[in-house]
């Protein structure tokens, strides 16, 4: 079975979708493809690795900003049927080189946005985990329904997160949160810096 996180149970495609960090390295290659698909798409990034990369397209509305800024959420979310939460400090180098930081866009901007997003009558959530979250298993097969056992802030945030985003899921807000591996390969916003 092909599960579609933009439809709706009715069979209603979502078409609007705002997407945090959608200018990073995994960001770029989902507008791209989002786009091509015929999606309106809205990216909110601080853009510090450039904007150049995309396609001029009129679905597409690119703004520099910060999710730590609840003005600009609630703005931007209106008229929203998606969010697809990209953003943060990524990965446990990076986030170690500035933990007060990692927290704040990590940790401390999520449920606002989370709240902002439920609040303009956004239909559906996405969240980007990280199977960090897992912690180190002995097994063969790490499972979704395995116990969390975090080891380092980045991920025991990332653990929170999803809690946080669980507990505001209703029949009319579908939550989602996918726990994805290292991520690697060709990219227009490549990320040598983590390699």
């Amino acid at each position: 079975m092909k599960l579609n996180l933009l439809s709706v149970r009715n069979g209603n495609k979502l078409k609007n979708i705002f997407i945090t960090g959608g200018a990073g390295y995994v960001g770029s290659a989902l507008v791209t493809a989002l786009l091509k698909k015929n999606y309106n798409v809205t990216v909110l990034d601080l853009m510090i690795y450039g904007k150049n990369f995309f396609k001029k397209n009129n679905r597409l509305k690119l703004v520099k900003g910060d999710i730590r800024n609840k003005k600009i959420l609630k703005n931007l979310l209106a008229n929203q049927d998606v969010v697809i939460h990209l953003a943060c400090i990524s990965n446990d180098p990076s986030f170690e080189l500035n933990p007060t930081l990692g927290k704040s866009i990590n940790l401390d901007a999520f449920e606002p946005l989370v709240q902002i997003a439920k609040e303009k009558k956004v239909k559906r959530f996405i969240y980007a985990s990280s199977s960090s979250v897992y912690g180190i298993k002995k097994v063969k097969n790490v499972t979704e329904n395995m116990k969390l056992k975090p080891l380092t802030d980045y991920s025991k945030f990332k653990a929170k997160c999803e809690r946080i985003l669980n507990s505001y899921g209703s029949e009319d807000f579908t939550v989602t949160t996918v726990r994805p591996a290292t991520v690697c390969g060709y990219g227009v916003r490549q990320r040598l810096d983590v390699v």
